[in-house]
């Protein structure tokens, strides 16, 4: 694993996503994994920008979004309508490159099940982009006892499919990001605490993980 501290979270947003455009420029067909966050907004907004210049192109990428609220009564995909707006809608992907652990026909034992047997189908991810949040989850996994596929989490009244740390261990590249002093005790305990104080701290064990932080996110350790 390698750790990146930058002076701010502009910095750690233009990091990581040349880390991502690097792995679509060296194989346009990578498969990419995606979190949703305040954390990553600023990621998402420097990949825009290299996709509206014309650096980057994504129409022969796979992308899977790594978590989504169960249906509801509107039957909409809450998560993904919010990451088309953050750089969905800015690309050239079309409906069939994206896939969502979201199904209003099976069971939701199922659509994960289905989920996760299509991430590695696909050879799993080539890159992932996880978000750091205040209390040291993985995606939505706040147990480290936890089931490691993906499955469903409950978070107070609201229910998710939300992948587990099998897809992210076999993941070429996870790039986690941390920015902001409230996030600086996840940080510690994900990198210095023990292997099972934190769902994220067994990334450490990722030997291609990069850990990319800004001071404040970074002030404890």
């Amino acid at each position: 694993m390698s750790v990146l501290i930058y002076k701010d979270q502009k910095t750690v947003g233009v990091c990581a996503a040349t880390m991502v455009a690097a792995h679509l420029l060296a194989e346009p067909k990578c498969v990419v994994g995606v979190d949703y966050h305040e954390t990553l907004l600023p990621v998402y907004e420097s990949l825009s920008a290299m996709t509206e210049n014309g650096l980057l192109a994504w129409n022969d990428t796979q992308v899977y979004q790594l978590f989504e609220f169960l249906p509801n009564e509107t039957g909409e995909q809450r998560i993904a309508n919010l990451l088309g707006k953050a750089i969905f809608a800015k690309t050239d992907i079309c409906e069939k490159q994206y896939c969502v652990p979201f199904s209003k026909e099976l069971s939701a034992e199922e659509t994960a099940k289905q989920f996760e047997h299509s991430v590695l189908n696909d050879g799993g991810l080539d890159v992932a982009l996880i978000a750091v949040r205040h209390d040291g989850s993985l995606l939505m996994n706040r147990q480290t006892d936890g089931a490691s596929e993906t499955h469903v989490e409950m978070l107070d009244d609201d229910g998710f499919i939300t992948a587990g740390l099998n897809v992210l261990m076999h993941t070429k590249h996870p790039i986690v990001v941390a920015t902001g002093k409230n996030a600086s005790e996840a940080v510690r305990t994900m990198l210095r605490g023990n292997l099972t104080d934190s769902p994220l701290a067994a990334l450490r064990l990722h030997p291609e993980a990069t850990f990319v932080l800004d001071e404040e996110a970074a002030q404890l350790l």
